[in-house]
């Protein structure tokens, strides 16, 4: 980011019994810098990220209860439908998931509801914030066991700070790539998460840290003109019409 394009993201507190329970979320929140004049707002036992420069955009928050995700869900299709279920199970019917790079947790909750139980990783502390403040809300539903059993945000941000117990079958990873596509063809959402974390430029080092822990798979998530990481390691891909998840070896097969 040019100097002249740097913006610090403004917290806007109307909820204060929130923000006392985020108390250390926020302090972190409060230190990053964007390339556009971000906000998060807190209101009503919501946590929001809004735009200043998309004054019609409504805020990006998180919801496992209703919205797109909780229609997904129910009319969803199965494994064999959704390809991020079909690059991550593999043969398998329940398995352990470290999903690495989590973001608002879609990619998680499909194959959380699918069968699989999923350890969620969010390396930025906006979208950490976002995230949880969801699971939050969604263990407050009448489903409040499902999240609490199959959707399990780890206190630390990345899988090389892990030191648990878990091993995971899958480690999955979707980094940000540079946007290729302007105006509306992009959506605005996607556009104000590009101008909140740019893109992941360690994309090797993720998939080499991730390779390290997987107990049988990595699967990365690209767009279809990404370049391939490792071909030696690449053992098989899934295909939709605009992304490819490539699938790696991990280390030592356990």
């Amino acid at each position: 980011m040019n100097s002249e394009d740097v913006y610090k993201l403004e917290v806007i507190v109307e909820d204060e019994v929130l923000a006392s329970f985020c108390q250390r979320e926020l302090d972190a929140c409060r230190k990053i810098l964007c390339s556009s004049p971000l906000f998060i707002k807190l209101s009503e036992g919501m946590v929001g990220l809004g735009n200043l420069n998309e004054p019609k955009q409504g805020l990006v928050f998180v919801d496992f209860v209703g919205g797109t995700m909780a229609h997904r869900r129910q009319f969803g299709g199965g494994k064999k439908s959704e390809a991020v279920a079909r690059a991550c199970f593999g043969n398998m019917n329940s398995p352990v998931i470290f999903d690495a790079t989590a973001g608002l947790g879609r990619d998680a909750y499909v194959n959380a509801y699918l069968g699989a139980r999923v350890h969620l990783f969010e390396r930025n502390p906006v979208v950490r914030l976002l995230l949880k403040n969801g699971l939050d809300r969604a263990m407050s539903s009448d489903n409040s066991d499902f999240f609490r059993e199959r959707m399990i945000l780890e206190d630390v941000s990345t899988i090389s700070e892990y030191s648990g117990d878990v091993v995971p079958d899958t480690v999955y990873l979707d980094p940000m790539y540079p946007e290729r596509q302007k105006s509306a063809l992009v959506k605005k959402e996607m556009r104000t998460f590009h101008e909140l974390i740019g893109c992941d430029e360690d994309r090797l080092e993720l998939l080499d840290d991730a390779r390290k822990i997987a107990g049988k798979r990595v699967v990365m998530k690209n767009p279809k003109w990404a370049p391939i990481l490792n071909e030696k390691v690449r053992t098989a891909e899934v295909v939709t019409k605009n992304h490819r998840f490539d699938i790696y070896s991990p280390l030592l097969r356990r």
